[in-house]
């Protein structure tokens, strides 16, 4: 029985690494072909081209990171929240590192002229969606560990609010 006991927490570490690692590279291919497709999409909506591929980067974090938290914490019921959470913001960390190192090595397959902009900004971006996929994961561990659902949804309120007053804050210092 000791054994058991002795092997549950690595059972349950090595799905949460196994989920990571699949999350992070189809998160990492989502948003490689949404900027491939850019120059597409500018054929077609015109002026919003970048703004829909930041709409869909934003709503494939948003899926992937949300539905990796909630299928581990399907999978191994005990493991503690602040190991879903550091799941979810290690998703969002790897992918974003994976698809600007993507773009960095293979330039020459960047179809879209806004490529050089993408990688300039390399650092902001993996801190952007650091700090998303940690406030996705924060939000689907409220939802899934509050069984009450007026608490986690005043919680989830609370917590957007908190992110806006901050970007507000961080804009007018």
């Amino acid at each position: 029985m000791a054994i058991k006991k002795a092997t549950q927490p690595s059972a349950q570490s090595s799905v949460l690494a196994r989920s990571v690692i699949i999350s992070c590279f189809m998160l990492t291919a989502i948003l490689l072909s949404c900027l491939f497709l850019q120059d597409n999409f500018e054929k077609y909506l015109g002026k919003y081209a970048d703004e829909t591929v930041t709409g869909l980067m934003l709503v494939a974090l948003w899926l992937v990171v949300s539905s990796m938290v909630r299928s581990v914490n399907g999978l191994t019921k005990s493991l503690p929240a602040w190991k879903l959470i550091l799941g979810g913001v290690l998703t969002g960390l790897f992918s974003s590192i994976l698809t600007l190192a993507f773009l960095i090595v293979f330039p020459q397959v960047a179809v879209s002229q806004n490529m050089g902009e993408v990688v300039n900004v390399s650092a902001g971006m993996i801190g952007f969606m650091t700090a998303l996929s940690f406030i996705v994961s924060l939000i689907s561990v409220i939802n899934l560990r509050i069984p009450n659902r007026s608490v986690s949804s005043a919680l989830e309120v609370l917590l957007i609010a908190g992110c806006i007053f901050f970007v507000i804050y961080l804009i007018n210092r």
